[in-house]
């Protein structure tokens, strides 16, 4: 099932009348931010989220994800608390994302709440943003950044949500899955592009996927933008591979999946 509005097409079931992951995910998250009250967002953190992921080295940098469930793995570590995984993580990445969805995830905003409490590390608030008080929820939890999924957005939204989060100091991280959310979003203003090797919709891997739209990108605008890679990576040898031009890299699974995350960070992102 695929919705249009304002002259953009949204969606992408698997065959055009059953809802896709994607969509029913998102259509549950409207139902929760239409509840949510109005909320004000308190100051900019000031904290520069883009600059904080340009590529330093060798290898990309890390945002790495509290990620206690997927739909696609099931369990991974639900009983992980938010303090835990910023002492795991602190030591290995540039900024923390933190997934905030209840139902799929078994995130909440307190999760962001306790891990802004506990570091310093830019903060990014993972979720399906589809109401702008989502913004200033993440915001007053101390988020400095925030996910948009294009193909979950129209245009307009994208553009508005865009404005708003930067007038709180905050650069979203936009999200494509597709040539064509691809073109969408680099018809925008945007600083940071995210392209996920994950199709949202049907939850398959495609590893090639990232590498396939960067090289859509035009040289002189891949320059300017941040690039982050998602999903799939588990392994340095996938990292140094990715082209230079990929600042940095999502990675969460490959660490909740494993028995002792720590040893897996340390294998992975420890200097040689």
């Amino acid at each position: 099932m695929s919705a249009v509005h304002g002259g953009t097409t949204v969606g992408g079931g698997t065959d055009g009348e059953t809802p896709s992951v994607l969509e029913k995910i998102v259509a549950e998250s409207r139902r929760r931010a239409a509840a949510l009250p109005e909320i004000q967002p308190g100051a900019s953190t000031h904290s520069d989220f883009a600059a904080a992921l340009r590529r330093r080295g060798e290898m990309p940098q890390l945002i790495a994800e509290l990620k206690r469930r997927s739909p696609s793995q099931g369990s991974l570590k639900e009983g992980l608390p938010a303090s835990e995984a910023v002492r795991l993580y602190e030591p290995y990445a540039a900024a923390l994302s933190i997934l905030t969805e209840p139902e799929h995830f078994k995130g909440s905003i307190e999760d962001l709440k306790e891990a802004r409490a506990l570091t310093r590390l830019p903060l990014l608030r993972k979720d399906f943003i589809v109401d702008k008080k989502q913004i200033d929820e993440a915001r007053a939890a101390g988020a400095d950044s925030f996910l948009l999924i294009v193909a979950s957005l129209t245009d307009a939204e994208l553009t508005e949500f865009i404005a708003h989060g930067r007038r709180l100091g905050m650069e979203p991280l936009v999200e494509v899955l597709t040539e064509d959310e691809l073109r969408r979003a680099l018809a925008l203003d945007i600083r940071i592009l995210g392209i996920n090797n994950r199709n949202l919709h049907t939850l398959e891997i495609d590893m090639g996927r990232c590498l396939k739209l960067a090289d859509l990108i035009p040289a002189s605008r891949r320059k300017e933008l941040v690039l982050v890679a998602e999903s799939g990576y588990s392994t340095r040898q996938q990292l140094l591979a990715l082209p230079k031009y990929f600042d940095a890299v999502l990675m969460g699974t490959g660490f909740m999946q494993e028995k002792d995350p720590a040893a897996k960070l340390k294998e992975v992102f420890a200097p040689r």
